[in-house]
C-alpha cells in the first residue's frame, strides 16, 4: 500500500510539474534569443573564424570565400560559403581587391539568403588582399539593407609586406568604415606586444585569434546570461546604433585578492589596439563572478571605468556563473573611441586621480594652510637668463653671515605699527615742531656774532 501511495504522489508532482512548463512555455517563446553570425570574408578572415569556432560555441561560423580549395580545407564547425567563381575559377584574387569586389556584387542575393534573420553579423577580413579587401564592403552593405547590426574586425598588414599591400588596405578600411555600425582595427605589428619575437607565425596569429575568441565569448555571455543586474540585446543595440564608429573590445579576468584591480587594469589596455576607451560616448561593460562577488569589488570595477570617460553613457550588468569560481571577468564594449588616444593613457588617468584623492585625504589641515600663505617664487623668464648670468648682473651674492644680518629685524623694528595717511601726516608734523624748537633753542654762530 505505501508503495502504491508514493507512486501515486510522484505521479501528481510530474503531472504539476508538466502542467507548470506548459504554462511557462509561451512566456520564453516570446523571449528574444539573438542570433549572431560571424563571417570571415577571404582566406585570413576564414581562418581566424575556424581557429574561434573550436572555442566559442552558440554563434553561426561562417567563412566566405572564392577560393574553393581554401574552403574545403577549414574544419566542420565552419559553413562554407563560395562565391564569385566565374570570375576567378575558384581561385583566389591575388592582390586585386576590385576583383573581389566585383565577384562579392555578382552573388548580392546569395548573400543577402546568408544574412536574412541575422541580428548581428561580425566580419572577420585580413585586409591587404584581394577577397577580403575587395568583397567585405559588399557583405556589410547588405547587412545595412537588411538592418542588421554589423561590427567588422580587421587586421592590417604587417610592415614587411610591403606598400602597396598597406595601401591595399587602407583603401578597403575607409571605404568599409561608414557601411558598419562599428568597427576594430589590429595592426598586425601589434602582435609583438604580446608574444615573443622569436615565436613562430603561427603561434603568433593563433594568440591573437585566442584573445578575439575570448571576447566574443565574453560578448555571447553578455547577451545569453541572465543576471542579478541584466544586459540584454536591446542595450547592445542602443550601443552600436550608428555608423562608422570606433569600437574598443576586450575581456580580461582575474583571480585572488587584488582581482578587481588586475582585471580593471588588463580590461582598459589591449596591446594589440592602437587606441584606447579615451573619447568614447558610450560604454557597455558586464561582471561575471561566483556567488561571494562582493559590492566594493563592484564598485571598484564601476568606478574605474566610468572615471574614463565621465560624459559617456553607461550601461553595466553583472552576472553569477558557477564555473566562474573566485574569479572576476570584465568584458567591456566602448563605442565612439578617439584614433588619437594613446595605450595606457587612459588607466594611467585612473591612477593617477586615485592618488591625488589618497594624497589629499592622507594630508594634514596645517599642511594646507602653509601651503596656502606660502608666496609663490618668481619665475624665470627665458630672456633673464640662468641663475649665474642673473648673479654676474645683480654682483656677488652676499655671504651667509650678511644673509643672516639681513634677516634680523631692527630694534626699532620691533615695535612698530602699521598707520594709516592720516596719522602718519600728524607724527610728520609734530616732528617738525620740536625741529623748529631746538632750532631757537641753539647758540648764533660765532661769526655772526662780529658782524652783529
Amino acid at each position: 500500500m505505501e508503495k502504491k501511495k508514493k507512486a501515486r504522489l510522484a505521479k501528481s508532482r510530474q503531472v504539476r510539474l508538466a502542467k507548470s512548463r506548459q504554462a511557462a512555455l509561451p512566456f520564453f517563446e516570446n523571449v528574444h534569443r539573438a542570433k549572431i553570425k560571424v563571417i570571415g570574408v577571404g582566406g585570413g578572415g576564414g581562418n581566424i573564424a575556424a581557429e574561434i569556432s573550436s572555442r566559442v560555441q552558440r554563434f553561426d561560423f561562417v567563412s566566405a570565400n572564392t577560393d574553393s580549395q581554401a574552403l574545403r580545407e577549414l574544419s566542420r564547425k565552419v559553413k562554407s560559403f563560395s562565391f564569385g567563381q566565374e570570375f576567378t575559377g575558384g581561385l583566389g584574387c591575388g592582390m586585386d581587391a576590385e576583383l573581389g569586389e566585383r565577384a562579392a556584387k555578382a552573388e548580392k542575393d546569395k548573400i543577402k539568403r546568408l544574412l536574412e534573420g541575422s541580428d548581428v553579423c561580425i566580419l572577420l577580413a585580413t585586409l591587404g588582399g584581394g577577397t577580403g579587401s575587395g568583397a567585405t564592403a559588399i557583405f556589410a552593405e547588405v547587412a545595412q539593407e537588411l538592418r542588421v547590426l554589423c561590427v567588422g574586425i580587421f587586421t592590417l598588414p604587417f610592415g614587411f609586406e610591403g606598400e602597396r599591400r598597406r595601401q591595399i588596405a587602407q583603401t578597403a578600411l575607409e571605404k568599409i568604415k561608414p557601411l558598419v555600425n562599428a568597427y576594430v582595427v589590429i595592426p598586425n605589428e601589434n602582435i609583438f606586444h604580446i608574444v615573443d619575437p622569436k615565436t613562430p607565425l603561427k603561434e603568433a596569429l593563433s594568440a591573437v585569434n585566442r584573445r578575439l575568441a575570448a571576447t566574443l565569448e565574453g560578448f555571447m555571455d553578455t547577451i545569453a546570461l541572465p543576471g542579478l543586474i541584466n544586459i540584454d540585446f536591446a542595450d547592445v543595440r542602443s550601443i552600436l546604433e550608428g555608423r562608422g564608429r570606433l569600437v574598443f573590445i576586450n575581456s580580461a579576468e582575474a583571480s585572488g585578492i587584488s582581482k578587481a584591480q588586475e582585471v580593471v587594469q588588463a580590461v582598459l589596455e589591449n596591446r594589440l589596439y592602437n587606441y584606447t576607451i579615451a573619447g568614447a560616448d558610450r560604454v557597455l561593460f558586464n561582471m561575471t563572478g561566483d556567488r561571494n562577488i562582493k559590492m566594493q569589488e563592484v564598485a571598484h570595477v564601476s568606478s574605474a571605468i566610468s572615471e574614463c570617460n565621465p560624459k559617456a553613457r553607461i550601461i553595466f550588468g553583472i552576472a553569477c556563473n558557477s564555473r566562474v569560481k573566485d574569479r572576476l571577468k570584465v568584458t567591456l564594449f566602448a563605442v565612439g573611441c578617439d584614433e588619437s588616444g594613446k595605450q595606457g593613457e587612459a588607466l594611467r588617468r585612473v591612477q593617477g586621480k586615485k592618488k591625488k584623492k589618497e594624497k589629499n585625504s592622507t594630508r594634514k589641515p596645517h599642511e594646507e594652510e602653509q601651503k596656502i600663505e606660502s608666496p609663490e617664487k618668481p619665475s624665470i623668464s627665458p630672456q633673464q637668463g640662468s641663475g649665474k648670468e642673473m648673479a654676474k648682473r645683480e654682483g656677488r651674492r652676499k655671504r651667509p653671515s650678511e644673509q643672516k644680518k639681513s634677516r634680523r629685524k631692527l630694534p626699532e623694528e620691533k615695535g612698530r605699527v602699521r598707520r594709516n595717511a592720516v596719522d602718519l601726516k600728524k607724527a610728520v608734523d609734530e616732528e617738525l615742531k620740536e625741529l623748529e624748537k631746538k632750532e631757537r633753542d641753539w647758540d648764533i654762530p660765532a661769526f655772526l656774532r662780529n658782524k652783529s
